[in-house]
């Protein structure tokens, strides 16, 4: 089962690749956009070995694979697409907008609290404590500027209503991941393969998107 949920998410995310890399990595192109790109290579790529490994007969339970690097390395690509390229525009730090700084704390203490009640205090094996926990370190700043992003008033440009819902699947397949590597420290394949149906609906559509709120942004 959790073959077929893998190759689910790294066809969508294939797909979203190919498709940003035909219409981002180009001369004078958004660079925000070309990371986002990069962020749905990184989740293929992890996919693609976890198929690999399923396929040759060898377990991504037991031990560290290769292919949880890949939502790391996604998880990177959204925070320095947000705090890279954006955030300077979005934020002009006047003390205005401070309470939407605030609330967006509310992502990254969500996550704490998350990975203390489903790894650090729960049953699970040492390796998913330190799994969950590198995760979880990933997840802080990256959904910090997501939620950051999605709630916060356009000052001058108008980035942020064009980036919004991008910023909301970001969360989405944040959230997705985070209880799909619970699910598979606990061995509960139906959460699984629903985390992945998630996680692959998420990354199919982030990409469309994403092209639609740059041209509403650049024209």
């Amino acid at each position: 089962m959790y073959l077929i949920a893998n190759i689910i998410v790294c066809v969508c995310a294939l797909v979203g690749f190919i498709c940003g890399e035909t219409q981002f990595f180009r001369p004078k192109k958004a660079l925000y956009a070309q990371m986002i790109t990069l962020s749905l290579g990184c989740i293929a790529f992890g996919r693609l070995f976890n198929i690999i490994r399923l396929l040759t007969g060898g377990t991504i339970t037991e031990s560290f694979q290769l292919g949880f690097l890949g939502m790391i390395g996604s998880l990177l690509f959204f925070f320095s697409s947000n705090f890279g390229t954006v955030d300077s525009l979005v934020d002009d730090r006047s003390k205005e907008y401070k309470k939407y700084r605030l609330i967006a704390f509310a992502a990254p203490v969500a996550a704490v609290l998350l990975y203390a009640g489903l790894f650090l205090f729960g049953e699970v094996s040492p390796l998913w404590k330190v799994q969950g926990a590198v995760l979880t370190l990933f997840v802080i700043p990256a959904s910090y500027f997501n939620l950051k992003h999605l709630i916060f008033p356009d000052i001058d440009f108008g980035i942020v209503k064009c980036l919004r819902k991008y910023n909301l699947l970001a969360l989405i397949y944040t959230v997705s991941v985070f209880f799909e590597c619970y699910a598979l420290s606990r061995g509960y394949e139906l959460l699984t393969l629903i985390c992945c149906c998630v996680t692959g609906l998420s990354t199919a559509i982030m990409m469309p998107t994403v092209i639609r709120g740059v041209k509403k942004w650049t024209t």
